[in-house]
């Protein structure tokens, strides 16, 4: 039984995490779908990634010059449409390109990076 129960409890923690719900389409204020597609879960409402799901995923800080200077607009936008997953193929994040439109996309991207200019 208790082999059993490990089993379990190791098929659930390899289990790939749900994509988001769409999002509205709609133009809106950055901050805003940042909020609405769930970004502050992982990385806070200051960008910092210090949230307890952004600590144990090692969520990027936005604040961070180093992370900034090395990290380009055009990754950043990958980063969001493709997600990011981890060697074994476990979701670190979702992608967002079938939730989120290009103009969104670019929106979310833009608005990262106004955390290490604050």
């Amino acid at each position: 039984m208790p082999f059993v129960a490990f089993a379990l409890a190791l098929a659930l923690q390899q289990a790939p995490t749900a994509p988001p719900a769409p999002i509205d389409a709609s133009p809106q204020d950055p901050k805003e779908l940042f909020s609405k597609a769930k970004c502050t879960l992982c990385h806070g409402e200051d960008g910092r990634g210090r949230t307890e799901k952004g600590k144990k995923l090692e969520a990027a800080d936005f604040t961070n010059p180093k992370w900034d200077k090395e990290t380009t607009d055009e990754e950043i936008v990958e980063t969001i449409q493709d997600g990011i997953k981890e060697k074994k193929g476990k979701v670190r994040m979702p992608a967002f390109k079938s939730k989120l439109n290009q103009e969104q996309i670019r929106a979310l991207a833009e608005y990262v990076r106004t955390f290490a200019r604050k």
